[in-house]
């Protein structure tokens, strides 16, 4: 292979001819040439994206991760930890189902050394829904609700996520970069990817 930079046979012959004739006279000094060609460096490898993410970004690129309008209430407490974002409604079967699965898994990596802030955040129309929700599931986690359909389409835009399908699940740093981004339901084998991505 051909380094960029490199001199051809031909020139590297012509420099090896002037080279031993300047050798042979005694009385000339010794010059010390230059290097013919630019020391290889090693090339980046490039960044592959975890497997859960539809939307990634390296932590120098991430986007500051803010809340949207909350219809009532404060915004959950920001973390010196990863955080986990779950965007979900009432009325979807999906996002329903997996809420045990998720805050099951939240468990497991506390009792593991490795915490992480596990926030729900419901696309609701009324705090009614989710109320009426939560005394009809009792062991469903508390969540925060966007003011309106106009704050969530904005808030998703901003991180360049359409207003779609739900569930949708953020990954947010330590420093409180969006990382990731992953829409639809997460499978069983999602969460070796996820505790890959969050590893120290």
């Amino acid at each position: 292979m051909v380094l960029p930079g490199a001199p051809s046979a031909a020139a590297l012959l012509v420099c090896a001819g002037i080279s031993l004739a300047a050798c042979g006279s005694k009385g000339d000094a010794q010059v010390s040439q230059p290097p013919r060609a630019e020391p290889a460096r090693p090339v980046a490898a490039a960044v592959v994206p975890p497997e859960i993410c539809d939307l990634y970004a390296q932590e120098d690129q991430a986007t500051a991760f803010e809340w949207p309008e909350l219809a009532a209430g404060p915004a959950p407490a920001a973390a010196s930890t990863w955080r986990w974002v779950n965007v979900w409604a009432t009325w979807c079967e999906p996002c329903v189902a997996e809420m045990p699965k998720l805050t099951a898994w939240r468990d497991q990596r506390a009792a593991a050394g490795q915490p992480i802030q596990l926030a729900f955040v419901s696309i609701d129309d009324a705090d009614a829904d989710v109320d009426a929700f939560r005394a009809a599931h009792p062991g469903s986690p508390p969540s925060v609700r966007i003011a309106g359909a106009d704050q969530r389409v904005a808030w998703l835009q901003r991180y360049g996520l359409s207003d779609g399908a739900i569930p949708i699940h953020l990954f947010v740093s330590p420093t409180n970069r969006l990382r990731c981004a992953h829409a639809g339901e997460i499978r069983d084998k999602d969460f070796a990817a996820i505790e890959r991505m969050i590893a120290p």
